[in-house]
């Protein structure tokens, strides 16, 4: 409102100017003067031209805005158990924004994000996620214009009772204040200086690498290892800049920020921007949800839950061993069932950092996979769904989604980018002087990339976990009263309902670093912020901070912010005691089934 009297207030002066110009000409002789009044009298018709122009489609878009909200009264009132009955593809798919639930079946193909970050929102008010994710423009002037509204969310009272939107407004509010003042805007120089440090890394590294790959003494051999560690550095580097184009954050545009993403995730890294986006998307819109975030479902190698070995489909916790239900996968996890999850999860904070230290070769493994089944050459299945009956006690049907297909000219790109990279390693590889010196760099690289993958997960693993969405159901909540983080409350209660932001609090964690080791993290120390504002620069996080802390601190929400190695003390914690969790729960298991052998042998003998 105030921009917009703004606005009249210079048009009434624009005109007063024009008005005594021209009265002024008309008394004037002629001459310089008034060609200079003329010139000015051009200049203030102009401001006025422009003024009307602002005008006009500042009314036509209240205009749209008042149409659209007159149409929104006339729709049919829609209660939450019936939008929560549109959650499958065979059956429709709703969710509600701003009040309005919009049937979002046909365009759920079309999403950039893939199929599955709208799914974990399904059936559920995703105002809060979305405005999170995506651009105002987005949304009002593409996404919503593109569905069908279907009617108007009405909460009951008792719903309004157990929801905290407080919150969720003034984190929006927040987000608002960040658009207005220009804090997600672009800024290219400041990718200057990272862009100029790792390609130093990478010069450096390689010219240790050729003067040590002979392994004729110690020192040759220690040459090549520092040279390959400092590649293994740049690999880290360029993994930043790929997820800073990943959300759109380089320039600003989605279509050029797509492109860099290929040169610097294909090309440079070898893993597929088309399958990160696949899985980071999901990851943003449902954090460490059991069913949801393919970044916690690592069964059975390694359990971040108890749940996924000690639970039913459901994901309420039953003394099943049934494996949780993967949405992103499309099949059941294994569950306590599996050999690797009775013998060896127990141990897994012994082996946790060595299988990091090779987790790269199955990013290469799974974008190769991805560039594969989404090849648009092969026969589509974008818009199907294949549903599977379950097999655990839940009698619930399944849905496999499938994958979008680019086109084909991207696709080509995707392909053509990791043909490059791989193509490029092996000439490297090969340029060696022995196969040796070539194990030996591939060996150290990876193990240096380890770092960040590392850094990936350190920030959720030892953090709160919920069944499905963002902590709607199965959740947490931390508990303000108590002295340790590690308390909780499970949010089944009557207490408020976990809201959108505050699921983050619960599920993020932020290291605590010094302004100097920025670069050594990237970006991914403020994960917390991250979250909140994924499209928000990372040369702007660490500002960002203050800001969401003390939002935080008004609603009485803790925030986890620990130092690097305290963090990863948090994470091997966490990890031995889901391991020991899960050793209990195998054992008992195991005497179950011995109990019930025993009682089948004295109901025979009986006979």
């Amino acid at each position: 409102q105030k921009s917009f009297f703004y606005q009249e207030e210079r048009n009434f002066f624009c005109r007063l100017t024009l008005l005594i110009i021209n009265n002024n000409n008309t008394n004037m002789g002629k001459g310089g003067q008034k060609h200079y009044n003329d010139t000015t009298a051009t200049s203030a018709s102009s401001s006025v031209d422009d003024a009307d122009d602002d005008t006009t489609k500042r009314n036509q878009k209240t205009k749209s805005l008042l149409l659209l909200k007159k149409r929104n009264k006339n729709l049919p009132a829609i209660t939450t158990a019936q939008l929560a009955s549109k959650c499958t593809l065979s059956g429709g798919v709703w969710l509600a924004y701003e009040g309005i639930v919009y049937d979002v079946t046909r365009w759920i193909p079309k999403h950039p994000g893939g199929i599955r970050a709208v799914m974990s929102s399904a059936g559920r008010d995703a105002t809060a996620v979305m405005k999170s994710l995506h651009h105002p423009k987005t949304l009002t002037e593409h996404i919503m214009k593109r569905t069908r509204a279907v009617g108007r969310l009405v909460v009951d009272d008792d719903e309004k009772k157990n929801s905290n939107t407080t919150i969720d407004k003034d984190f929006e509010q927040l987000g608002q204040e960040l658009l207005e003042n220009g804090w997600y805007e672009p800024k290219l120089s400041a990718y200057f200086f990272p862009v100029l440090r790792a390609f130093a890394l990478f010069g450096m590294g390689l010219k240790l690498v050729y003067s040590g790959d002979n392994l004729e003494s110690t020192y040759d051999s220690l040459t090549l290892m520092a040279g390959s560690v400092l590649i293994g550095l740049f690999f880290q580097n360029v993994a930043f800049l790929g997820h800073d184009a990943g959300h759109g954050s380089i320039t600003g545009r989605f279509d050029w920020d797509l492109y860099l993403g290929l040169v610097v995730g294909n090309g440079l890294t070898g893993i597929d921007l088309g399958w990160w986006k696949s899985t980071h998307y999901v990851h943003h819109s449902a954090t460490n949800s059991l069913h949801d975030d393919p970044d916690i479902q690592h069964m059975p190698l390694l359990c971040f839950e108890e749940r996924y070995a000690v639970a039913d489909s459901s994901g309420e916790g039953s003394t099943t061993t049934d494996g949780l239900w993967s949405t992103y996968h499309g099949r059941y996890l294994p569950g306590l069932q599996h050999f690797l999850c009775r013998y060896i999860v127990p141990y897994q904070h012994y082996y946790f950092y060595p299988t990091l230290c090779v987790a790269r070769f199955s990013l290469h493994i799974m974008s190769i996979v991805h560039v594969v089944q989404t090849c648009p050459l092969l026969p589509s299945t974008t818009s199907s769904s294949e549903e599977i009956s379950s097999t655990s006690s839940d009698g619930k049907v399944k849905e496999r989604y499938a994958w979008p297909q680019p086109s084909l000219p991207l696709w080509c790109l995707q392909a053509g980018s990791l043909v490059f990279y791989w193509t490029m390693l092996v000439l490297f590889l090969t340029s060696l002087d022995s196969w040796q010196a070539a194990a030996l760099t591939l060996s150290c690289i990876y193990i240096t990339t380890g770092i960040l993958h590392v850094q990936i997960v350190l920030s959720h693993i030892p953090m709160q976990y919920c069944a499905d969405g963002h902590g709607r159901t199965g959740g947490r909540r931390h508990d303000a009263a108590a002295p340790s983080d590690d308390v909780v409350v499970d949010s089944s209660s009557s207490s408020p309902e976990i809201s959108y932001y505050e699921w983050q609090a619960l599920s993020t964690m932020d290291v605590d670093c010094p302004a100097w080791m920025d670069w050594f993290h990237g970006g991914l120390q403020f994960q917390l912020e991250h979250h909140l504002f994924p499209r928000v620069p990372r040369r702007n996080l660490r500002k960002l901070m203050k800001k969401t802390d003390a939002l935080f601190q008004k609603h009485n929400i803790a925030v986890t912010r620990k130092p690097f190695l305290a963090a990863n003390v948090k994470l091997l914690q966490h990890m031995q005691r889901v391991g020991r969790a899960v050793q209990n729960a195998a054992a008992a298991a195991q005497q179950q089934q011995e109990e019930l052998f025993v009682s089948a042998e004295k109901t025979v003998k009986t006979e």
